[in-house]
């Protein structure tokens, strides 16, 4: 130690001396006592040196290394179980004075300060803090580092959250409802107590406003569809297509449909049936358009929602269904997909035949156990629906190629137990403004607000509000890497009615979100 304190009292000196010669050469008669900044004090490289007794690829774990906040972490987390008691760490640093170690509340080192050494494990199961000194033995800088590690298996796929509410209507006499985005907000259409009662909010999370709307038709309440600047419904009685800009005031548009599939864009697409042949139709009409008989297989009736998404192998967005029964009354289990111009089978495999499931797009994870960094994919996710033996599965399938290939969600990916079957319920995905001190409203509350009770959900991981990827859109400040991050969108899945197995609607939403996705945001 004696020779150390030596060394460094040498460089100091000579450091010194180099500062005079520098004034002398200058000729400034500034002081020639060496200055200290932040810089003589900065980490600039830490990683975990490789053990496979540990874990496999452990010095290819990123570490973000945040100089301004004084903090290390990982922001990708170590698989559950991983032992970081006995962790080698190699840093990179400016020549100084000292690294120290400081140690508290670990589950196996007793509370200690020591000098640095990547010979010497650390034991990050506790507080751990590392204070770089600089050469004049007076300017330092403490690190707080964090060896994150997963508290729930398959963690960026574990709901929670779940919360479930009624729906939103005037009455309590609800027979038949849907539920549709449109223009951002939601819109949910009833038969309620022998009323027409459409409901309108910002989100399903916040203030609902409701009206009794007139039609001068009989509407199929299940034919509500939004496109990019209309809503649209079809008549109960005739098929005859309408359309209205507020979901209150309807015109007729001159044709008469059998069934609405969906929106693409600013149209919408549907089918026309004519002593049973069905062919596509679209609304309103492109120039080039010319109705044709569908594809054998294609679903006439019970497909999912349609949702669209961007292409990531072309130009064009692509819309996508799923399941639904054929002209001869056939379930299936494969999706279909439009890309603007024309219709075909997307799936490459049949995830078995249903009517009436959900489907939303949303965000999954997948860890690369090579490096331990976690990649965010867009997904389809599709669940629910009814079989022909009249089961009503809940089991929960995902794509993350754009609806080509299907597979059967993780367990901890499947609904909660509590949530019952259902067929035919609509899904919308709705982004909820959090700040650090809670819900941002932008309705500014009402007494139409939705009263959501809380369902068991997992414990959610201690590393709660330190560690995820860049994966939610920021609403203000923070996510340059300078500012604190202080709202952020956290998507919520929200499910409305549907029925049970008896044809009944049910008097329920559920609002969902995977837990990975309402963690803060650190950048």
């Amino acid at each position: 130690m004696k020779k150390r304190v030596l060394l460094y009292a040498f460089m100091v000196l000579t450091f010194a001396s180099m500062g005079v010669s520098c004034n002398d050469d200058e000729e400034t008669t500034e002081s020639s006592v060496a200055t200290y900044t932040s810089s003589s004090t900065a980490i600039t490289g830490f990683n975990l040196i490789d053990n496979s007794a540990i874990l496999a690829n452990l010095d290819s774990v990123f570490f973000t290394i945040d100089l301004e906040g004084a903090r290390i972490y990982n922001a990708d987390s170590l698989p559950k179980g991983t032992d970081i008691s006995r962790m080698l760490v190699q840093m990179t640093y400016p020549t100084c004075y000292s690294v120290e170690v400081a140690i508290s509340n670990a589950q196996r080192m007793n509370d200690t300060t020591f000098a640095y050494s990547s010979s010497d494990t650390i034991d990050f199961t506790g507080t751990v803090r590392i204070t770089v000194t600089a050469l004049d033995q007076v300017t330092n800088r403490t690190y707080d580092v964090k060896v994150n590690v997963h508290q729930l298996e398959s963690d960026s796929l574990q709901w929670g959250e779940i919360a479930y509410s009624t729906l939103p209507s005037m009455y309590g006499n609800v027979t038949v409802q849907r539920t549709v985005k449109y223009n951002d907000h939601a819109y949910c259409l009833m038969a309620d107590n022998g009323y027409y009662v459409l409901a309108t909010a910002d989100s399903p999370a916040e203030a609902w406003t409701k009206q009794v709307v007139e039609f001068p038709f009989t509407p199929d309440v299940r034919s509500l569809t939004a496109s990019s600047d209309a809503l649209y419904i079809l008549s109960g009685d005739t098929g005859e297509l309408y359309s209205s800009t507020d979901g209150v005031n309807w015109t007729s548009c001159g044709t008469s449909w059998s069934q609405i599939i969906g929106a693409y864009d600013d149209r919408i697409l549907g089918l026309t049936a004519d002593n049973g042949t069905y062919s596509h139709d679209e609304y309103p009409r492109r120039g080039s358009f010319v109705p044709s008989t569908i594809e054998d297989g294609f679903p006439v009736d019970g497909r999912s929602n349609f949702v669209v998404y961007d292409n990531a192998w072309g130009t064009s967005n692509i819309g996508i269904c799923i399941g639904g029964l054929t002209a001869s009354s056939e379930y299936v289990g494969r999706a279909w997909g439009y890309d603007g111009n024309g219709w075909s089978v997307l799936s490459n495999n049949d995830i078995g035949g249903r009517e009436g499931m959900s489907l939303v797009q949303y965000t999954t994870y997948a860890v690369n156990e090579s490096n331990w960094t976690t990649t965010a994919y867009p997904t389809l996710i599709a669940w629910g629906g009814r079989t022909a033996d009249g089961e009503e599965p809940n089991t929960l399938f995902f794509s993350r190629d754009m609806g080509v290939n299907w597979a059967v969600a993780d367990s901890l990916m499947q609904l909660p137990e509590y949530i019952q079957p259902m067929y035919r319920a609509d899904a919308v995905v709705f982004n909820t403004t959090m700040s650090d001190n809670g819900v941002v409203s932008r309705a500014g509350g009402g007494v139409n607000i939705l009263s959501w009770r809380s369902m068991p959900s997992p414990e959610r991981p201690v590393w709660f509000n330190t560690a995820t990827p860049a994966a939610v859109a920021v609403k203000s400040s923070g996510g340059d890497g300078i500012s604190p991050v202080t709202e952020w969108d956290i998507p919520y899945i929200y499910v409305f009615g549907g029925y049970d197995t008896y044809g009944g609607t049910y008097d329920t939403v559920w609002r969902g979100v995977l837990n990975r996705l309402t963690y803060k945001p650190v950048y």
